[in-house]
Parts: structure tokens; C-alpha cells; sequence
């Protein structure tokens, strides 16, 4: 290639100024689509090659995103049918729970009333004694 040509590739189409007919010298045209056939050709292997890669890649997602639907199909059934069973197991806890619950509080109401009539007793007592003194000995009296 002579040196003028490799010039000529960076000079303007058209003359500076005002707007006016633009023209490419045809030989560049025809210079430039001859310079890259080959270029192009040596890609046409190597397109076709991945036209196909992207080909496979995309039948390979598709059969994985099939597999992945059938899978979770799958663990949905499942889900679905251990659900009542688990939801058996949390109540049967829930109301065990509560029955413990339940139970201590029972046990701390009979405490505290066990504790209450305890403290009662004397005072029970107490006023029973009084009020058998004061029927015995109306006014007082000590003997």
C-alpha cells in the first residue's frame, strides 16, 4: 500500500465551509469493502461457532428452568402434604403448652389460698375466742 492511500483515508469527504455536495472517491469505497473481506471471512467461523454456543446455552436454560419447575412442583406437593400434620403437631404443643400453663397456675392459686387461710386461722381463732369471752362474760369481767 503506498503511503498516499493510508493519507488519503483521513482527509475529509468534503471541502471546509459551507454546506456543499459531499463525494467519497470510489476507489476508497471499493479499497475499504476489499481490505476487510477477509477480515470478515475469517469471522464467519467463529460467528457460526457461537450462533451455535448461544443455540446450546439456550436449550440448556430451557431444560433447566423445566427441571427447576418440576422440582418445586415437587417440594409443593410435598409441603402441601405435610402440612396438616404439622399443623396437628403445633396445635397439640400449643395446647400442651397452655395445659402447663394452665396447671401452674392452678397450683399457684391453691398456694396462695392455702397461705391465706393459714394466716386466717389465728386471727379465725382469735375472734372466736373473743367472742366466746364476751358471751360468757358480758361485761368484761376478768375472773
Amino acid at each position: 500500500m503506498r503511503w498516499q492511500e493510508i493519507l488519503d483515508r483521513f482527509r475529509p469527504v468534503a471541502a471546509p465551509g459551507g454546506a456543499a455536495e459531499s463525494a467519497e472517491h470510489v476507489a476508497q469505497r471499493s479499497s475499504a469493502a476489499l481490505e476487510l473481506a477477509p477480515v470478515f471471512a475469517a469471522v464467519d467461523a467463529d460467528l457460526a461457532q457461537a450462533a451455535t454456543r448461544v443455540e446450546e446455552g439456550c436449550t440448556r436454560a430451557a431444560e433447566r428452568a423445566e427441571q427447576a419447575r418440576a422440582e418445586a412442583a415437587a417440594l409443593l406437593a410435598h409441603a402441601r402434604g405435610e402440612a396438616p400434620a404439622r399443623e396437628a403437631a403445633a396445635a397439640a404443643e400449643v395446647l400442651a403448652r397452655a395445659a402447663g400453663e394452665d396447671e401452674r397456675v392452678m397450683r399457684a392459686a391453691r398456694d396462695e389460698v392455702d397461705r391465706l387461710l393459714a394466716d386466717r386461722r389465728p386471727r379465725v381463732e382469735d375472734a372466736a375466742r373473743q367472742v366466746v369471752e364476751s358471751l360468757v362474760d358480758p361485761l368484761g369481767r376478768s375472773s
